[in-house]
């Protein structure tokens, strides 16, 4: 089973246009878009060294500036320079023998008669797959390249015809359209999305309004804008750019109209029930006040976001200001244990903690590049196996250091987020003490 991606790989206009007033200007300048992903696609370590390359109507060391080559002489350099496509399949179900057949095979009947291709087999993931990245101009009539719908649905169907020839299996055509990715990935490991604050938050009306302007009223208290006029309801929450239909809320649709009308009805017949918190919440067992800098600010925001809360205390569900950030909550309960697990107190112990590590993988790398060009030169299959062996165990290290990398960028870009957020609900507590203590005090006048 292969599944497909075709994407443009499109250059900056503007340079486009000063390459065209200026003679001076050299093609390489210009490809400079199609050179980028020509060298993602082709990287050694990927590729077994470059052994699972194959160009189409072109030569893989020379195929640049055959393509710039090819647009030069039909004077079509602006607009999309290339197309990047996919075939991807799942582990174990090919060799990378077989992958790289295939991924010539589907190029030659979709491209091959009239554009340039490179086709490049990636082994570096679990998922064997192929990157194809085909000339936006046709070398045959000059006729430029448009991937319009139809061409990516007969993109699919060879691919999948392809696939039937060599006996694997196909994705069968789904009868409803596929859940969003990023809330599929989120519900598949039991985590929190935007929509699913949502489902809570009307949920939480939904348990006692008796009436669909109690319910109303009840989301617009905490901050929603509510809208039941048009032929779908919808709502907007205070932090979000969109407005969500409710009957889009699930996919089983007990958020339709009929549904919730159902449920408003009900509750003259049925006891309110207590809403299941969704917040997977863990207990603090640790002082925080032996906690510093950001290890503290950390801790304070998981316990405003209510993912953890010290022993002993009640579920603090956050505020509407802060309850966008519980799409992050994994990112964020990594971060905090990153920055206990490091010791980093502050930005400067970030920052340094990074570029330390960049050093590390960039010898990690180098180590590799050796390893590699050994790998090529051996004879010996016992070292061989050995050589692989520690050329994986490098190629760990330097994906899980990249991951640990891209954590520090994020914390140096979520702090003073934070620390502004919590500046604001202070102020907002503030406000709430000061007026109840009034109210107090114009009972006792």
């Amino acid at each position: 089973m292969a599944i497909t991606k075709i994407w443009a790989v499109k250059d900056d206009l503007r340079r486009v246009l000063n390459y065209i007033e200026n003679s001076d200007k050299t093609k390489e300048e210009l490809s400079d878009g199609l050179k980028e992903v020509l060298a993602y696609t082709t990287q050694g370590y990927k590729t077994n060294e470059k052994e699972y390359i194959t160009g189409i109507n072109c030569e893989p060391s020379t195929s640049l500036k055959q393509m710039m080559n090819t647009k030069l002489s039909y004077n079509k350099m602006d607009g999309r320079l290339a197309y990047h496509a996919v075939q991807s399949f799942k582990p174990g179900e090919v060799t990378p023998e077989e992958c790289h057949s295939l991924g010539v095979q589907l190029a030659k009947q979709m491209w091959g008669n009239r554009f340039e291709v490179v086709v490049s087999t990636h082994l570096d993931k679990d998922h064997l797959h192929n990157h194809f990245v085909v000339n936006s101009v046709s070398w045959v009539d000059g006729m430029k390249y448009d991937n319009r719908k139809k061409d990516i649905d007969h993109f699919r169907e060879l691919n999948d015809a392809i696939c039937k020839q060599h006996g694997l299996n196909v994705i069968e055509k789904p009868e409803r359209k596929a859940m969003n990715y990023g809330e599929w990935n989120a519900e598949k490991k039991d985590g929190i999305y935007f929509r699913k604050i949502i489902r809570y938050d009307v949920d939480s009306v939904l348990a006692y309004a008796r009436t669909l302007d109690q319910m109303k009223s009840g989301l617009e208290d905490i901050g929603y804008v509510v809208d039941l006029t048009g032929k779908h309801w919808t709502l907007k929450h205070p932090q979000s750019q969109r407005k969500f239909r409710f009957y889009k809320l699930a996919r089983d649709g007990r958020y339709d109209e009929n549904h919730i009308m159902e449920r408003i009805n009900n509750n003259y017949l049925f006891p309110m029930q207590p809403v299941k918190d969704i917040v997977p919440c863990k207990e603090y067992h640790g002082d925080h006040t032996k906690l510093k800098g950001i290890k503290a600010l950390y801790i304070r925001y998981c316990f405003e976001l209510g993912i953890i809360r010290p022993k002993g205390k009640r579920q603090k569900y956050p505020s509407p200001q802060l309850r966008k950030d519980l799409i992050y909550m994994d990112k964020i309960t990594n971060e905090n244990t990153f920055v206990g697990k490091h010791n980093l107190e502050t930005i400067e112990d970030v920052l340094a903690f990074k570029l330390s590590l960049n050093k590390e993988i960039e010898s990690w790398m180098n180590q590799r590049r050796s390893i590699y060009n050994k790998i090529k030169r051996t004879r010996n299959p016992n070292l061989k196996k050995q050589l692989e062996m520690d050329r994986d165990t490098l190629t760990s290290k330097i994906a899980h250091g990249k991951k640990e990398i891209k954590i520090c960028e994020d914390i140096e870009k979520r702090v003073p987020d934070i620390q502004d957020k919590l500046k604001m609900v202070n102020a907002l507590e503030d406000e709430r003490i000061q007026t109840q203590k009034e109210y107090e005090r114009s009972l006792n006048l």
